[in-house]
C-alpha cells in the first residue's frame, strides 16, 4: 500500500529560498565573497596567486572580461597593434579591444609592454571609461583630477593605494568588484540599484545593504544537482576537465578526489557545476556549516519511506520521509515532485539536496531538490 499520510496538522505556508548555495559557502568574510563573485564572472582567473603583481596584459584580459565585449574576443582578434605585442601573444586580442575602446593607452614610441605591471592610475584611468567618463568629465586630463573622481567614486576601496603602486591580484578584486557596484556616470547622482550600477550590464543586481547579490550571476550560470553514485567520477558529470576545475564540498575548498572518496565510502553526494568559471560545488551527508556549526545544506539517499500531507489540503505534500528522516516542503516545484501528478513514489530510492529553513516557527531541514 502506497503511503501518502495525512500529517496531524496543519504546516504554515513558507515561501522557499532555493538558493543552491548559501552564503556560507560563498565566503567567511567581505575579501572572499567579493573573490567570489569577480573569479565567478571570469575576471580574475580561478588559482591566480593573490600576492602576484597583475601585467599590463593581464589587466587588459581583465577589463575586457568585465565589459560586454567578454563573450566577443576569439583568436579572430589577435591581430597585433602593438610592435611587443605580437599575434600569438595570449594577451593580443585582450590588448586590441582594450586599446581600440580608450581603456588603455601604449607608451611613447608605440610599445605596450605587456609584461610590465599595472600601476593604479592606468587602471583609474580605465575604470572611469568603462564607467562612462571621458577626459571633459574630470575638469582636465592630470592625473590628480583623474585619482580625485576615482577616489570619490570609492573605486579605492579596501585598496588603498597611491597612483604609482603596483597592483597585485587581490587589489584586482577589490577594484573590479568596486566597479562593478559603483553606478554609471549616467547614473551618478541616482540611488544605487539594481538598474544603475555598472555590473547591470553583465547580469549583476545588488542587495538591501546595497553590496552585490553573488547568487544572482552565480546561479543564473550553474547546473545541477546531479547525484554522484558510489565509486562514480566527477568527470563523468562535468563537460569540462576535471584537472581544471576548483572544487568545494559542503562549502569548503576540496578537491576531485575528496568528492569522490566521499561517493566511494557509499555518502550521497550531489554535485552543481559552472561551466563558464569551472567551479564545481559538492553536497554530502554532513552538509555545509554556519557560523554557529548548524547544518545549513546538504545531500541525502535512500528509499523514500512516506510522503506527508496537511489534513486541510490533502493534495499537497507537506513533507517525505526518507531512509528513517523527516524533510519538510516548502517549495511549489517540490509540492509537484512528490504529488500524484509527480514521477517520485514510495518506495523509490532517491537523492535529495536539502536545506534548513524556518518552518512553522523552527529550524528544519527541507527538500530543495529531488533526483529520482
Amino acid at each position: 500500500m502506497t503511503k501518502r499520510r495525512l500529517a496531524a496538522g496543519g504546516i504554515a505556508a513558507v515561501t522557499a529560498v532555493c538558493a543552491v548555495m548559501p552564503m556560507e559557502v560563498m565566503a567567511a568574510n567581505n575579501y572572499s565573497m567579493r573573490k567570489k563573485v569577480i573569479v565567478t564572472a571570469g575576471i580574475v582567473e580561478t588559482g591566480s596567486m593573490e600576492s602576484a603583481p597583475v601585467s599590463r596584459g593581464e589587466f587588459a584580459r581583465m577589463l575586457v572580461m568585465a565589459s560586454v565585449y567578454h563573450d566577443s574576443v576569439g583568436e579572430e582578434g589577435n591581430l597585433p597593434l602593438y610592435a611587443d605585442v605580437p599575434a600569438d601573444h595570449p594577451y593580443c586580442a585582450y590588448i586590441r579591444v582594450a586599446a581600440e575602446q580608450g581603456w588603455m593607452t601604449a607608451y611613447l614610441g608605440g610599445h605596450f609592454k605587456p609584461d610590465e605591471p599595472v600601476k593604479l592610475l592606468d587602471a583609474a584611468r580605465a575604470s572611469l571609461r568603462l564607467l562612462g567618463y571621458a577626459d571633459e568629465d574630470l575638469a582636465g586630463t592630470t592625473a590628480y583630477n583623474r585619482m580625485a573622481k576615482f577616489n570619490s567614486l570609492k573605486l579605492n576601496d579596501e585598496i588603498g593605494k597611491v597612483s604609482t603602486d603596483i597592483l597585485t591580484v587581490s587589489d584586482c578584486v577589490n577594484l573590479f568588484y568596486n566597479l562593478l557596484n559603483t553606478n554609471t556616470k549616467e547614473n551618478e547622482t541616482k540611488k544605487k540599484s539594481s538598474t544603475t550600477i555598472y555590473g547591470a550590464a553583465l547580469g549583476y543586481e545588488v542587495n538591501d545593504d546595497g553590496e552585490l547579490n553573488p547568487f544572482s550571476k552565480l546561479e543564473e550560470d550553474l547546473k545541477g544537482p546531479y547525484a554522484l553514485k558510489k565509486g562514480g567520477k566527477v568527470h563523468s558529470v562535468i563537460p569540462f576537465s576535471a584537472n581544471q576545475a576548483s572544487y568545494y564540498l559542503n562549502g569548503e575548498t576540496s578537491s576531485k578526489d575528496e568528492i569522490e572518496d566521499e561517493a566511494a565510502a557509499g555518502e550521497a553526494v550531489v554535485l552543481y557545476y559552472n561551466k563558464t568559471t569551472k567551479m564545481v560545488y559538492a553536497y554530502s551527508s554532513a552538509g555545509s556549516l554556519n557560523s554557529e556549526g548548524e547544518a545549513v545544506m546538504g545531500a541525502a539517499k535512500g528509499e523514500l519511506d512516506a510522503i506527508y500531507y496537511s489534513s486541510a489540503n490533502v493534495m499537497t505534500p507537506t513533507s517525505i520521509e526518507l531512509d528513517g528522516e523527516e524533510y519538510f516542503i516548502t517549495s511549489t516545484d517540490m509540492q509537484y515532485a512528490f504529488s500524484v501528478y509527480g514521477t517520485v513514489e514510495v518506495s523509490d530510492e532517491i537523492t535529495i539536496v536539502w536545506e534548513y529553513q524556518t518552518v512553522d516557527g523552527e529550524r528544519r531541514p527541507c527538500v530543495i531538490a529531488v533526483i529520482d
